[in-house]
């Protein structure tokens, strides 16, 4: 069985005789004839009552036609998911740090332009991330840049300024310029292997020559900063993930020396990989909310990796 033999078959229902079903198709009314007994065969029922006047459906042939009108229905679907760029439909899988801070703004603002796309979020380090880009298990991902591993196509999204923060009575009370490097002496809490603030944050400590004591790795944010407020340690962040808790008073939070205080979040794409139009329309949204943001580096820069 195949979709062109639901068509005659749904043909015939219409016009109630295989002469007419043939003539309106174009097709030799033997033909018609041929394909309906196959299809009767291959189902192991007959679909119509045959009379002078033509044919009519019995009740195994009602039961097909339930399910050829939601077939058709879906081929339409399909056909309009495809040809509907204005509109598109699908789904998008897309992977991302946590510390996106403007990923809620694009995701809504998508979400309003193109509710028809299916759109679903993972989040993971950047290192995992780019592995499951490469392997097709993610459509793009919002991450750590630059990328360098090969055949990944990079577009520019946000800066973020990169802090260090402990708990708010951690060395309370001492202001000594060297405060923050008895800081990098305390235990670290991280995102495991692959993360690129944690990068940045060994780097830095590996210019400044020290050995961290101790490395407490974590699978959230959430999880990262409570522990950080409580006292059990230091990491690193954007700025802009703990501005509300350094408003509230609950983090001390100390600027970083260059180059460690900067990280570029880029969205990653397989180079060869086909763009269909829902993630061209989600690239755009993404276009859309760093304009607003006021930055002026054009989105289809491409920082590609050969």
């Amino acid at each position: 069985m195949d979709v062109s033999d639901i068509h005659i078959f749904m043909a015939v229902v219409e016009h109630g005789s295989v002469s007419r079903a043939a003539e309106e198709m174009g097709y030799v009314q033997s033909n018609v004839t041929a394909r309906i007994r196959l299809l009767e065969q291959e189902l192991g029922h007959p679909l119509f009552h045959r009379h002078r006047r033509g044919m009519m459906l019995n009740a195994e042939g009602r039961k097909l036609l339930y399910y050829a009108e939601r077939m058709t229905q879906l081929m339409n679907e399909m056909r309009k998911a495809f040809q509907d760029t204005d509109d598109p439909a699908g789904s998008l899988l897309i992977g991302s740090v946590e510390t996106v801070v403007g990923l809620p703004d694009i995701l809504s603002l998508f979400y309003q332009k193109y509710s028809k796309v299916d759109l679903s979020l993972v989040t993971g380090v950047t290192e995992k991330l780019t592995e499951e880009v490469l392997e097709y298990r993610l459509d793009g991902a919002f991450v750590s840049g630059p990328v360098t591993a090969a055949n990944v196509e990079q577009h520019p999204v946000f800066d973020e300024e990169l802090v260090l923060v402990c708990g708010r009575g951690v060395m309370e009370g001492q202001m000594r310029a060297d405060l923050v490097r008895e800081l990098l002496h305390r235990p670290l809490l991280v995102f495991r292997k692959g993360c690129g603030y944690r990068a940045k944050l060994e780097e830095w400590l590996q210019q400044e020559g020290i050995s961290p004591t101790k490395v407490m790795e974590f699978g959230t944010l959430e999880t990262i900063i409570g522990t950080v407020v409580a006292g059990l340690g230091i990491t690193v962040v954007p700025r802009a993930a703990i501005s509300k808790l350094e408003e509230e008073g609950a983090l001390r939070v100390f600027r970083i020396p260059r180059p460690f205080n900067k990280v570029s979040v880029v969205y990653i794409r397989r180079g060869d990989a086909y763009l269909g139009e829902a993630e061209r329309r989600f690239m755009e949204t993404i276009e859309e909310i760093r304009t607003r943001r006021g930055s002026h580096i054009p989105l289809t820069t491409l920082l590609t990796i050969p």
